[in-house]
C-alpha cells in the first residue's frame, strides 16, 4: 500500500480510482465493510482502490473541549488499513482551515485530478464540509453533477441489533468491556506507548512491570486488572495488565490519573525503558483494589497470572 500525506504527493496523471472516505477511528467491522465495498467496485471496473482518512481526528479540531479519545493513533490506523489490502491511502491533514472548506469544494477536490475519484464509498452518516453541511445524500447529488458514483453500504449492526460505531466502542473500552469491544473491532483493543520509569515497586516484589505512557487522548480501558498481550521489539508475550493508581502503595492517589503497568509473563529480555510497546487488552479479570500489605498483593497477582495463562491461549513467541 502506498501512503500519501497530501494530494500534492499523488502521481500526476489521469488515473481514476474507487475511494472509501472516513475518519475510520478503530478501523472496526463497519469501517472494513465500507472499504470492502470500495474494493469490490474497484475490482469490477479494474481501477485502483484508495482510502482517504483524516489526521488528527476531526473532533479534536471541531470540538476540542470534548477531549474525545482515539481508538487508533495514525500509525496503527495505517497498519490496519494496509491489512485490508487497498492500493493507496491518503491521509488528509485536518486543520482549522480544512474544516472550513465548503462541501461543494470538497467534492470537486476528490473528483478532480490528482485524486480522480470515479466511485466514492462512504458511511450513511458521513458528514463533510464547513459546519458538517455535507451529507451522504448531498454527496450523491453533487456526484451526479460531476459524473461521480456515490455508494453507501447499509450500516453494519452487531449481533444485538445495534449499529457498530467508534463512539460505542470507546464507551465499551472506557467501561472495561473489552471482549464486547473486540467483537465490534474484529480484534483486541490496542494501546501503544513508550515504556517509562515508574516507582520500581514491581521490581522489588519480583514482578517487574513495564510502565506504559500512551499518547494524549488514547482510549484507555477503565481501571482494573486485564489479561492481554504485549509486543515489543523483542517479541510477543502474554501480559498481566493493571490500569489504575496502585492503591496499596498510593492510597492518597485514588482520584489521580490511571497508569498502565504490564507484567510480561516469561519475558527474559533487557530493560524496555524508552522502547515502544503495544498492549492488547483481551479481557478484564477484576477491579483494582487496595490490599492490606505487599504480601497479600503479590499472592493475588500470582493468582491473576495463573488465570491469565488460561485465558490467553496463544503462547508468547518472544
Amino acid at each position: 500500500m502506498r501512503t500519501y500525506a497530501s494530494p500534492g504527493e499523488l502521481p500526476v496523471g489521469d488515473r481514476r480510482r474507487a475511494i472509501a472516505i472516513g475518519t475510520f477511528d478503530g478501523v472496526h467491522l463497519g469501517h472494513r465493510a465500507i472499504i470492502a465495498q470500495a474494493q469490490r467496485l474497484g475490482a469490477e471496473r479494474g481501477i485502483p482502490v484508495m482510502v482517504i482518512t483524516f489526521e488528527p481526528h476531526p473532533i479534536a479540531i471541531l470540538r476540542p473541549e470534548l477531549k474525545t479519545t482515539v481508538l487508533t493513533p495514525i500509525d496503527l490506523k495505517i497498519e490496519l488499513i494496509a491489512e485490508c489490502g487497498v492500493d493507496e491511502l491518503l491521509v488528509l491533514p485536518f486543520t482549522p482551515a480544512f474544516s472550513r472548506i465548503r462541501a461543494e469544494r470538497f467534492v470537486d477536490m476528490i473528483a478532480s485530478r490528482p485524486i480522480g475519484a470515479e466511485i466514492v464509498v462512504v458511511g450513511e452518516n458521513f458528514r463533510f464540509g464547513a459546519g458538517g453541511a455535507g451529507t451522504a445524500d448531498g454527496l450523491r447529488g453533487y456526484g451526479r453533477a460531476r459524473g461521480l458514483e456515490v455508494v453507501s453500504p447499509v450500516i453494519l449492526n452487531s449481533d444485538d441489533g445495534k449499529p457498530i460505531s467508534s463512539t460505542r466502542i470507546r464507551r465499551l473500552v472506557a467501561e472495561g468491556r473489552l471482549e464486547e469491544a473486540a467483537r465490534l473491532l474484529g480484534r483486541p483493543h490496542v494501546v501503544e506507548g513508550d515504556v517509562v520509569h515508574g516507582d520500581q515497586r514491581g521490581r522489588a516484589l519480583g514482578l517487574p512491570t513495564a510502565n506504559v505512557e500512551p499518547p494524549p487522548h488514547a482510549a484507555i480501558p477503565g481501571r482494573g486488572v486485564y489479561a492481554g498481550r504485549a509486543t515489543t521489539r523483542h517479541g510477543r508475550s502474554i501480559a498481566a495488565i493493571n490500569v489504575g493508581v496502585a492503591p496499596t502503595f498510593r492510597p492518597e492517589s485514588g482520584r489521580g490519573p490511571a497508569r498502565i503497568e504490564a507484567f510480561l509473563l516469561d519475558y527474559r529480555g533487557p530493560d524496555l525503558y524508552g522502547d515502544e510497546i503495544r498492549i492488547e487488552f483481551v479481557t478484564r479479570l477484576r477491579d483494582e483494589r487496595r490490599f492490606d500489605d505487599a504480601t497479600e498483593l503479590v499472592a493475588q497477582i500470582h493468582l491473576d497470572i495463573a488465570q491469565i495463562r488460561e485465558l490467553v491461549a496463544r503462547p508468547p513467541d518472544g
